[in-house]
């Protein structure tokens, strides 16, 4: 086997596995944890669908005097793929990362000399928290008929009245506008400054985060304590998580990191007076997009009286920061109703694709001869078959339903990673390792399963990887022709009952296409950026 030479430390396949898992063919802690947290949810899926059925597993759970929205949960079918594929992310992916700390750092250092790299981990990683807890946290998008058609909330601004999607939106661009302006004009030292500072405003926003949703969710749930509560022990962590960077790291904090700030932060600050600048003139003037609501606006807004001269308008309030949808649904949480449901179908098919996909590749690539030509020769013909069009005919025997969804698009999506890992392992077993493995008496399957599966990882890590968005952009694309759940509140689904309304409530369906644009380019860009720091032998 491949072992970890100290030249090519910074290569993937260099893991020492047999530390990870024991040579000697029982079950290593990893694999043993994973073992018992699945029987615990196989118990869990048992005591729902026997006994607890037909009413929800978590009926009324946190009741509480003076509680109007108990929590109630019926859990189903792609839920429980949603459970079981979560298990296998957090044992397969983020344990072996945390057992290889200084390997997951070395990777995390490289993966951030790239900028889009980095913005594109941060969103990935909170596409992944707001998937997991956000439906938990702001419940899910009912309709509140007090609160039709509401704007996002909007500031009057020098420049003129701006909304605060819009506003994040611009801000975000001219983040980035900005980095690249000082990078590109030679701004290495300031950039140098401003890196520092903003690696502690990092750490301290994530672990604000991570702490905020975790405790959020619980006292949510159970009723345990207020948001405020789980806010301000997410502060406290953070803090301390950021001073014991400070506190760690070699780094004195002085007038070189001020000055650096200071420039970055004006010339952030001069890009975003430009960006709200071509705002007001492209997207409220030329497009017509107003941040005051008009056209559709058919209930009283307490917002309303502070619009001299504009009517019964209205100009958005904080109950609801990013607006409602036509019948008063809030718009955030069909934001993060729609991000479950991408992260679903994102996790629970690479969950099907990755071991469908490595196990032919690895038996093709390594016995060869006709095993190799009968295998190919299904993918083959599996790839002129769109996994739409099986979709399309399943459900007309099987409902439409997100489970028919992810099983066909997990099952019809594997055949082009199968093919990468065939050439991976065809490369890999004439190497000198896999040599000695069998002159040591070692036999194929062991050969398959020590050696040489382990030296492939990179291979199905990257495919996948680069797969998701196509998979993300799929589900969108049948939710947009009404060949899905439609009481599934994805983003593309969204899209579709509420594009109608543009531009009069161009909010109601522009913030589903913003999101599901920067996840689908964010998954492509960390995708590509995995497989420069994974692979880097594919540039050539």
């Amino acid at each position: 086997m491949a072992t970890s030479d100290a030249d090519e430390g910074a290569r993937f396949e260099q893991v020492d596995w047999d530390a990870v898992e024991p040579s000697g063919g029982g079950l290593g802690r990893r694999s043993a944890l994973f073992l018992v947290s699945l029987a615990v949810l196989a118990v869990t899926f048992w005591y729902d669908f026997a006994v607890a059925s037909p009413d929800p597993l978590f009926r009324n759970v946190g009741l509480a005097e003076g509680l109007q929205s108990p929590f109630t949960w019926d859990v189903r079918g792609i839920d429980w793929l949603f459970a079981v594929s979560l298990l296998v992310f957090v044992f397969y992916v983020l344990y072996p990362m945390y057992e290889n700390r200084d390997r997951t750092r070395a990777y995390f250092d490289e993966l951030t000399n790239d900028r889009a790299a980095t913005f594109a981990l941060g969103y990935v990683t909170l596409f992944f928290f707001g998937g997991v807890f956000g439906p938990l946290l702001v419940g899910q998008p009912d309709p509140d008929l007090a609160a039709t058609s509401r704007p996002p909330v909007s500031f009057a601004t020098p420049l003129g009245r701006v909304d605060l999607f819009s506003l994040l939106v611009v801000g975000s661009l001219a983040a980035l506008a900005t980095w690249a302006l000082l990078d590109r004009l030679g701004r290495d030292r300031e950039l140098g400054g401003f890196g520092d500072v903003a690696r502690v405003v990092v750490r301290v926003g994530l672990g604000f985060l991570a702490t905020f949703t975790l405790f959020g969710t619980v006292f949510n749930v159970f009723s345990v304590a207020s948001f405020r509560v789980a806010a301000g022990i997410g502060a406290l962590v953070g803090l301390v998580w950021g001073l014991r960077w400070v506190v760690r790291s070699d780094r004195s904090f002085g007038s070189e990191h001020l000055r650096g700030t200071a420039v970055v932060l004006a010339a952030f600050l001069g890009v975003l007076v430009v960006g709200v600048e071509l705002l007001q003139l492209v997207v409220y003037d030329l497009l017509q997009f107003d941040p005051i609501a008009s056209g559709v606006s058919s209930t009283s807004c307490p917002a309303s009286a502070a619009a001299p001269g504009r009517g019964t308008n209205c100009y958005g309030t904080w109950d609801y920061p990013l607006g409602t949808a036509r019948y008063g649904q809030g718009m955030i949480p069909f934001v993060f109703s729609g991000m479950r449901v991408s992260l679903q179908v994102a996790l629970v098919c690479s969950m099907l694709i990755v071991p469908l996909a490595t196990f032919v590749g690895t038996v093709a690539g390594y016995v060869g001869g006709v095993v190799d030509d009968l295998l190919m020769s299904y993918t083959d013909i599996q790839q002129t078959v769109p996994a739409i069009i099986v979709y399309m005919i399943t459900i007309h025997v099987y409902g439409r339903s997100l489970f028919v969804l992810v099983v066909v698009f997990g099952l019809f999506s594997w055949a082009g990673a199968a093919r990468l890992v065939r050439s991976e392992v065809i490369q890999r077993r004439e190497e000198d390792f896999v040599t000695a493995a069998r002159s040591a008496g070692a036999g194929h399957w062991r050969i398959m399963g020590r050696h040489i599966l382990p030296n492939v990882s990179n291979t199905v890590l990257t495919s996948v990887t680069r797969q998701i968005p196509n998979l993300i952009l799929a589900e969108a694309a049948i939710a947009f022709l009404a060949l899905n759940n439609i009481m599934l509140p994805s983003w593309g689904e969204t899209i579709s009952s509420l594009l109608r309304y543009v531009p009069d409530g161009w909010w109601m369906s522009t913030i589903p296409v913003v999101v599901l644009s920067v996840t689908v380019l964010s998954f492509s860009v960390l995708g590509d950026a995995l497989r420069d720091v994974l692979d880097p032998r594919s540039d050539s």
